[in-house]
This record gives structure tokens, sequence and C-alpha cells, in this order.
């Protein structure tokens, strides 16, 4: 019952979220939900062997359409922090075009968003990991009980994936 409650909360957080960033941040992220969602679609189809998933509606064999989605929310999350971040400490109002800190931003924004939610969908038992398949042994991280190979591919996904949700979300909101 708690998977179906999940599932249900996380096609209904989409549209909740699109607003929240609209009314209160002045921000259409339309285009980087889409943006994270095709990012997404590429990670899920390429590593759907590495783990199953316990959720109802699939697209591709066990893989659940709420977790393509799902990625387009966390990168509309990532980008948002890491350019609150950029701007709090490098204390600019917006990223400067080419600057290259944006990069560190990114993959500490990915670790501070992407990593909790990983944890906690984990937990909850929305899928389980294939270790037979993974063959992850770096260890643990300790309270969390999570493998660090999971930080540390967050780590480096985000050092592509907010660039590409930055570059295409105004196409994607039809502007420029």
């Amino acid at each position: 019952m708690t998977l179906i409650i999940v599932e249900v909360w996380s096609y209904i957080q989409l549209p909740i979220i699109w607003w929240l960033f609209k009314r209160f941040a002045k921000r259409n992220v339309l285009g980087e939900m889409i943006a994270g969602s095709m990012i997404g679609a590429f990670n899920e189809f390429a590593t759907e062997p590495l783990w199953d998933y316990h959720l109802r509606l699939n697209i591709y064999k066990d893989t659940p359409l709420i977790l393509v989605l799902g990625w387009g929310v966390m990168f509309t999350l990532v980008v948002f922090v890491s350019e609150k971040l950029y701007c709090k400490f490098l204390k600019k109002d917006r990223i400067e075009p080419y600057d290259k800190r944006i990069f560190l931003f990114d993959v500490l924004a990915g670790a501070l968003v992407c990593f909790p939610i990983e944890t906690a969908c984990a937990k909850l038992g929305l899928w389980t990991y294939r270790w037979d398949r993974l063959f992850w042994d770096w260890g643990n991280i300790p309270v969390v009980n999570m493998p660090l190979e999971a930080l540390f591919g967050y780590s480096l996904l985000m050092l592509v994936g907010p660039t590409f949700v930055r570059y295409w979300e105004r196409p994607l909101e039809g502007g420029r």
C-alpha cells in the first residue's frame, strides 16, 4: 500500500512543483523538467538491468514512468540549488557565462538533492539494487547505509546533466 501512495504522490508532485516555482520563484521550470526527463529516459533505459523496480505504471520492462519524470524534477531542483549556491558563495547576481566554477556547484547540489532522494526511495522499497550485477564494493556511507558508488555516480552525472538542462530549458519552453 505504501508504494501505491508514493507512486500516486509522485505524479501529483509534478504539477505542484512546476506551480511552486512559477508562483514563488517566478521561474517557469517546464523546460528544465522536460530536459531532465530526457536525461532520465536515457539513464533508466541504459541502466535498467541494474535495479528491480516495484511500482505499477511502467514504460519499459519494469521501469516506471514516474522515474523518468522524476529525473526532470531532480534536475530542476539541482539546477535551482546549484545556481543559488553559486550566487551566494561567489556573491554574484547570476551565473556568469562560461564560468567553469558552476560545475563544482552542480556536483554539490547533486549530492545535496539527488542522493537524499535516492536514499529515501531505496529505503521506501521503490527499487532494489541488483547487487549480483553491480559489483559495488567501495563500502557504504555510515548512518544511511547507502553505497558510495551511488554518490559517486550522481557526482559524475552532475558534471554534464545540469549543463544539458540549462542549455535546453528555454528552447523546450518555446524560447531562445
